[in-house]
């Protein structure tokens, strides 16, 4: 790491110049504050409060962020590459439109997440719970689902309509009151999956491993 950014007018300054490469940031508190869409570059976040800020459009690099606060941040039509999130609190984080790949997120919260019309691909989602997240309309390519601690993969009353999941796992995953209207399900891992009170008419399942019957879904194995 080239450098420590310690104060909210150090990242608030870097950013909004284009980014910061080689950075760590630490113990940084910002609630609301448009940060602009810099590249950030092998950066660190270290318990950082970053509640509601705007960071639509900027691109992530290898970025790793442990222990903070992201509840409602604007993150729409962001890039993501080898990125991970670690024990942050992430609820109504915004996505919409995002690009993320080989993406974690792990000990990481993100009821009612916006990950609406999104690309994604290699994300692995472990041990946080995504109750009341979107992703409709969106392409979800090898991405995990799952919780070694619970034993399964919280995703009650998620919005999958009119998404498209390939080659997933969603194995044991906890899916009551989803919404899979419209999605098309492609060679994933369903053995397992709770879909109690989910809504499935118009969704598709093609070559998916399947332990169960799936009323108003058509099924092609």
């Amino acid at each position: 790491m080239d450098n420590i950014l310690e104060t909210a007018w150090e990242v608030t300054e870097r950013f909004r110049a284009g980014g910061a490469r080689g950075c760590a940031v630490e113990r940084v508190a910002l609630s609301d504050v448009d940060l602009g869409a810099p590249v950030l570059d092998q950066v660190r976040l270290g318990q950082c409060t970053l509640q509601g800020v705007g960071l639509s459009e900027a691109t992530f690099f290898e970025v790793h962020a442990t222990g903070c606060v992201l509840r409602n941040a604007r993150l729409d039509r962001s890039w993501m590459r080898q990125t991970n999130f670690v024990s942050c609190q992430a609820l109504e984080l915004r996505l919409t439109g995002a690009l993320l790949e080989k993406v974690g997120f792990y000990q990481t919260p993100l009821s009612n997440a916006r990950f609406t019309r999104a690309r994604m691909n290699d994300v692995t989602f472990q041990s946080s719970d995504l109750y009341g997240a979107s992703f409709a309309g969106a392409l979800l390519t090898r991405c995990t689902f799952s919780d070694p601690n619970m034993g399964s993969a919280g995703l009650n009353r998620v919005d999958l309509s009119g998404a498209m999941i390939v080659e997933s796992d969603l194995s044991d995953a906890i899916l009551y009151g989803a919404d899979l209207s419209g999605a098309t399900f492609i060679g994933t891992d369903l053995r397992g999956t709770v879909l109690d009170g989910a809504k499935l008419d118009g969704a598709r399942f093609l070559g998916c491993n399947l332990n169960q019957r799936l009323g108003g879904a058509a099924i092609v194995v």
